[in-house]
């Protein structure tokens, strides 16, 4: 029965695809103008496959209120497949807590929930605007209790780093867009063949509580998940903040690879993403995203 009505999640978003390519003509022109950015090899066909691409994965986001209760063990032995799991069972045995550095790729809430079936008890760091969500959204994937809301105006920064800190110290794992735009605090590091700012407001706290940094990074391929654990990228904090723009480093040559091999998966050229101001800033003839007060 769940396959049944799992159905519609796969058509729908090819169809959602199809018309916001030949109507979105602005947005479709950014997401090509940025891809050609990315690789200038691509020829027209191979971008318009892309964008097509990167507008089925949004299109797919619109029914993740219907798909996530669907979630079962069963769905995730079917429709996930999982790599390197190794990497997060290691960091997690040390009993210091893990921030999985991850990125806009796929889709993030059906990857997140997916953990969550599978016994680990994921909780997100959320940036961007303050929203007033839907009912059924809380229920399923943004519940305050498995979100640290860093627009949170009830909360003071204090408040959100301790809460951070809680989490990490004891053994949680946290789930961070580590390519998202916002934050004060950053390193630089070469991506796609240019020098961008990386948030390191989240490097610092896991720096304090000594947890460990595990890349993650998830596809939606043809009516599956795909997630792809890396090694830790934060060599046991031997070098301190020393290590900041290092990590930095390794974190963007990963996220390229990825961008390049999977661009269709890449939601984060439709924003907000340090790719996404760097163009809007640099090449798009736009002001850069406003930053924001929070350090992260």
């Amino acid at each position: 029965m769940k396959l049944f009505l799992l159905r519609p999640a796969f058509l729908y978003p090819r169809i959602y695809a199809f018309f916001c390519y030949y109507r979105k003509k602005e947005r479709r022109k950014e997401i090509e103008e940025i891809l050609h950015f990315c690789n200038e090899n691509w020829d027209r066909e191979r971008i318009k496959a892309i964008a097509m691409g990167i507008f089925e994965r949004r299109g797919l986001k619109k029914l993740n209120r219907r798909m996530i209760p669907l979630f079962d063990t069963h769905f995730i032995e079917r429709f996930a497949r999982v790599e390197g799991l190794d990497h997060l069972h290691q960091a997690l045995e040390e009993g210091r807590g893990v921030v999985l550095m991850s990125g806009h790729f796929g889709n993030p809430h059906l990857s997140i929930n997916a953990l969550r079936v599978m016994g680990y008890d994921v909780r997100v760091l959320k940036g961007g605007k303050l929203r007033r969500a839907k009912a059924s959204r809380f229920k399923y994937y943004e519940t305050w209790e498995n979100t640290v809301f860093l627009h949170d105006p009830s909360l003071s920064n204090a408040d959100k780093k301790r809460r951070i800190l809680d989490i990490l110290r004891s053994g949680g794992i946290l789930y961070q867009m580590a390519d998202a735009a916002e934050g004060r605090k950053k390193e630089f590091a070469s991506f796609l063949g240019k020098e961008m700012g990386f948030s390191t407001g989240l490097i610092h706290l896991v720096h304090q509580a000594k947890a460990a940094l595990v890349p993650l990074f998830h596809f939606y391929e043809k009516g599956r998940l795909r997630l792809i654990f890396e090694e830790r990228i934060d060599d046991h904090w031997k070098d301190g903040e020393r290590a900041y723009g290092r990590i930095v480093g390794r974190y963007a040559k990963l996220l390229e690879s990825h961008v390049l091999t999977h661009p269709e998966q890449y939601i984060g050229i439709y924003g907000p993403t340090v790719l996404k101001d760097y163009y809007r800033s640099h090449l798009g003839g736009r002001a850069p995203r406003a930053e924001d007060g929070t350090e992260f």
